[in-house]
């Protein structure tokens, strides 16, 4: 029997952005670790949950951030997989989130979200999702 799943947000969330801007995506490699948040989804996936990345960063950026992933959680299950923004989508989060959501794990078994922006916690939560939120704010 295999374990639930695990959706996990990248920026703000696993990885923090210091002094790149939120659409420098050239720049997403310099991103550094949230130490508690790795250690978290490094315990799930020793645990056997599988992991579903689920960025808003833009498609375009898929090569640096599975790099980043590798590097720093040590762990990319292409089986799961790491759903990014098609480049060009200006969408708000949460409805490009709520929409893979929809096409892609709600006929599944879904432990968790591990997530940081209120508006997207909340549209997680009105999905029927518990949410770990690692921070306060909606930047």
């Amino acid at each position: 029997m295999s374990e639930a799943l695990w959706i996990v947000d990248i920026d703000g969330t696993l990885a923090l952005r210091g002094d790149r801007g939120p659409y420098d995506w050239e720049r997403v490699g310099e991103d550094l670790p949230n130490p508690p948040v790795v250690t978290i989804v490094r315990a799930l996936i020793s645990a056997g949950h599988p992991i579903a990345y689920v960025s808003g960063r833009i498609e375009r950026t898929r090569r640096r951030t599975e790099r980043w992933l590798r590097t720093h959680v040590g762990h990319f299950d292409s089986a799961e997989g790491l759903w990014l923004r098609p480049n060009g989508d200006r969408r708000p989060d949460t409805v490009w989130k709520a929409e893979v959501y929809r096409e892609h794990f709600a006929g599944r078994e879904v432990a968790g979200v591990i997530e940081d922006r209120v508006g997207v916690v909340r549209m997680w939560r009105s999905l029927g999702l518990t949410v770990l939120q690692v921070a306060d704010g909606n930047h």
